[in-house]
């Protein structure tokens, strides 16, 4: 490894990290759509003097961006990747930087790594006479479902100059239960799960509840299906490998008195690699199917959604350990026992080359902490450098391990 180390530098950009945050805060955007987020990006790139910037990146009016930072040494591209999308939750957090968007809000941290990944960027070009190689930072907008890596990637963000490698990483809160203030977690397993957004529509016959035997209810096969559907974990599961079968949405009827002609069901299915996710999907289609035709309907099955899981490479997994703990000491580089079965689209990045995504700890670790996707949820901006510091470290270090 180099004789640098990148805490002091980290440190050194700390509050104009956290100045950032707060502007991106009070801008969020949803989807592909950030247009005053890449304007926001775009801006503190110039300042910076970094002049190799692509935006508009990822199709028609979407708007992902990417930076290149070529180093004075010889050496590969290394990818650094920072979401940057928000959510439509309206805000109740009553921070004095809160947002200015009624009904939209960054409530899962991402203003946080659009920010770090700036202060990356200003630490890395400003010392690129140390840096091997080229690194190229990206800013994906339409992480929260929209499937924003993917039209990024086929817009040809991993070429020009060429990814060799890339890393990633989520700042949170109460889901990172393991991993304390400024500290990272690491796993040799993925880092989120797989997710098959599903749905079910059963078919019945609509009558009088008075005349039930002129109907058929969809509603009593819908409930039957949803029973039934419990025991595939409980009986079909093997013991020691973790997976989610989950009804979260059910719809029928609009009138007390009248059995509906359908009822709509919705949920996800999430585990830890593509076989038994293709297992529990296919055992859902079969029960629901089963269970309409015993109860004389008939069952639509599909899905929309669907994410592979966050594999980690080994090798890029046994670079990243020894260079955090270099920047942030051993005993705040945790191994994390049970992967967090949350979706990351950064799954996509990890099927075309080797990649390592790892949990920052941007939690307070007390009262102040709310789950991702609260409206009360909140980042510990003084946690921030520390994600800027094992990033900034893994690009100077990664290709002398």
């Amino acid at each position: 490894m180099s004789d640098i180390n990148t805490k002091d530098f980290a440190k050194a950009v700390e509050d104009q990290v956290i100045g950032w945050r707060r502007e991106l805060h009070q801008c969020p955007e949803l989807g592909m759509k950030t247009v005053e987020t890449e304007k926001i990006i775009l801006r503190v790139l110039e300042e910076i003097g970094i002049d190799e910037v692509r935006s508009g990146i990822g199709g028609e009016d979407c708007h992902g961006v990417a930076a290149v930072i070529h180093g004075a040494l010889p050496g590969k591209c290394l990818g650094i990747r920072a979401d940057c999308d928000a959510l439509p939750i309206l805000e109740e957090t009553g921070l004095s930087f809160a947002s200015k968007n009624p009904g939209c809000m960054h409530a899962c941290g991402h203003d946080g790594h659009t920010a770090m990944g700036l202060g990356i960027a200003k630490i890395l070009y400003e010392n690129r006479d140390k840096l091997k190689g080229t690194v190229k930072m990206i800013w994906q907008p339409g992480e929260e479902g929209d499937n924003g890596a993917l039209k990024m990637i086929e817009d040809g963000v991993l070429e020009n100059p060429k990814v060799d490698a890339m890393i990633g990483h989520h700042s949170g809160t109460s889901r990172f239960q393991e991993v304390a203030p400024a500290q990272i977690g690491w796993t040799h397993e993925p880092s989120s799960f797989c997710i098959t957004g599903w749905w079910a529509k059963f078919h019945g016959k609509s009558a009088h509840i008075a005349e039930p035997h002129l109907g058929v209810d969809p509603l009593l096969a819908a409930c039957y299906a949803v029973t039934e559907l419990q025991a595939v974990l409980s009986r079909e599961k093997q013991p020691n490998k973790p997976a989610i079968c989950a009804v979260s949405m059910f719809h029928a009827g609009d009138k007390n008195n009248i059995i509906p002609d359908t009822c709509c069901l919705e949920g996800s299915i999430r585990s830890n690699n593509e076989e038994d996710q293709e297992y529990y999907y296919q055992r859902l289609r079969e029960i629901f199917q089963g269970v309409a035709k015993t109860m004389r309907c008939t069952a639509e099955v599909g899905y929309g959604h669907y994410l592979g899981a966050t594999d980690n490479d080994p090798e890029m997994v046994k670079k990243l350990v020894p260079i955090a703990e270099k920047v942030l000491g051993k005993e705040n580089v945790i191994e994390v026992k049970i992967a967090i079965p949350g979706g990351e689209d950064f799954s996509e990045f990890t099927k075309r080359v080797p990649c390592v995504y790892y949990y920052h700890g941007g939690n307070f670790g007390d009262e102040r902490d709310f789950p991702q996707h609260s409206s009360r949820f909140d980042l510990n901006e003084q946690t921030l450098w520390s994600g800027v510091a094992v990033m900034t470290q893994f690009a100077f270090d990664w290709q002398d391990m």
